[in-house]
């Protein structure tokens, strides 16, 4: 029963979520939008659609194809594989977390970025109270309960603790055990000093979902207390 109320909600987060990154780009018809860690490009194409641009760009270390969308296969650890100054609009949507070598994606970001473009980055946050309840009770933190098995470790109360639901998703999971994991998940402070550190101006942060609540009341915590909300969203420009 908690686990089927706590899977409801956190979908509910993640809608709001889309949604708010939605909110936060710019129109801007002659944008050059680069998605960092695209998957399949359909909320790649949505974000576009809401710049008002036809020019896209995305990165996927499985690579892959979508119509509209110049996927390049990639690794968002190693250096970008463009220009300096290339892009308007870089978009991070649930891939910083993934990463083992964040510093230099974010430094990476700056770089190819042009003056006074942005970026905005969804991700999940460390200093969540669910995050910090678990580790009171001697638990791993729910944003970091895979990548070592085939199920979350360390949490009874995680969503897959239970394992994969089926024998195509544990292969999957094994061919991208790197990208499923979480390697290093930020908290609310670390986001804010890391996009700081590497030139960025900080424009918002936005805090998403409050454990254990839904609706108007986690919409109403988390704007008031986004540190520890359970995902974050941050907006963060170029000088």
């Amino acid at each position: 029963m908690f686990k089927n109320y706590i899977s409801k909600i956190f979908q509910n987060w993640v809608n709001e979520n889309y949604q708010m990154v939605l909110n936060l780009v710019e129109k801007d018809s002659d944008a050059e939008f680069l998605d960092a860690g695209c998957g399949e490009g359909n909320f790649t194409k949505k974000i576009a659609k809401k710049i008002g641009t036809k020019h896209i760009t995305g990165i996927e270390g499985l690579g892959g194809r979508a119509e509209g969308i110049k996927i390049i296969k990639g690794d968002l650890n190693e250096k970008l594989p463009f220009e300096k100054a290339s892009f308007d609009v870089v978009v991070s949507h649930y891939s910083l977390e993934h990463l083992y070598n964040s510093g230099l994606f974010i430094s990476e970001t700056y770089r190819v970025l042009k003056k006074g473009g942005y970026t905005i980055v969804a991700t999940d946050n460390l200093s969540a109270w669910a995050n910090v309840v678990a580790l009171f009770c001697g638990w791993q933190p729910f944003s970091t309960t895979m990548g070592v098995a085939k199920r979350a470790l360390g949490n009874p109360f995680a969503l897959r603790a239970g394992g994969m639901s089926n024998e195509s998703e544990q292969s999957l999971y094994w061919r991208t055990m790197g990208k499923f994991s979480h390697n290093k998940v930020f908290a609310y402070q670390m986001l804010i000093d890391s996009y700081k550190e590497y030139g960025f101006d900080i424009e918002k942060v936005i805090g998403i979902g409050y454990i254990p609540f839904d609706g108007f009341l986690s919409k109403l915590l988390s704007k008031i207390d986004p540190r520890h909300s359970h995902l974050l969203i941050l907006k963060a420009r170029k000088k």
